[in-house]
């Protein structure tokens, strides 16, 4: 008897941590119960991958980066990097080979989106809503997942942010 009351308790309680239990029963499932187990993230989470910054991802093509942000204001040939900068108010897009290579973001915009996120450009915040840099190089923070990296490029004198690139670290 025990033992069943031991089973019924377990069965009936929650995961603990991030994960939910839901049950359901259809009238297909007669006399059967099926489990879902849905991991919702926490509430500024940090976030695993980075995806985008500014809505622009390292994936995109020259087209769609003019589906998404429209026509620039300049196009210009960056004969160091190798690259056509698309220009826009808040953002430079270089592009290599009709891909994205960078995403760089000047401070005027006065946050950065990563990935859904829209973040002010504060070193504080980015810190805490990117987990902490995974190093600090002479000129600023880089945070790292995986390939990908966001580097925030920060003002000696100030501590304030200079601006900030998106960029594939093997590229480079």
């Amino acid at each position: 008897m025990m033992k069943i009351l031991l089973l019924a308790a377990g069965l009936l309680t929650p995961f603990s941590g991030q994960d939910t239990v839901q049950q359901a029963v259809s009238p297909h499932t007669a006399g059967h119960v099926v489990r879902a187990v849905q991991t919702i993230p926490a509430k500024n989470a940090v976030p695993a991958d980075f995806h985008t910054l500014n809505g622009i991802s390292l994936d995109d093509t020259r087209m769609d980066v003019l589906k998404k942000l429209g026509k620039p204001l300049q196009v210009k040939k960056d004969r160091l990097l190798l690259s056509t900068e698309y220009q826009y108010p808040d953002v430079v897009v270089g592009m290599r080979d009709d891909m994205v290579s960078y995403v760089h973001v000047d401070p005027a915009a006065g946050r950065i989106k990563v990935n859904d996120e829209w973040l002010p450009l504060k070193r504080q915040t980015l810190d805490q809503a990117l987990g902490g840099s995974q190093f600090t190089a002479e000129d600023g923070e880089v945070y790292v997942r995986g390939q990908r990296a966001i580097k925030v490029f920060m003002d000696e004198s100030s501590d304030k942010p200079k601006y900030v690139e998106f960029f594939d670290e093997t590229e480079w």
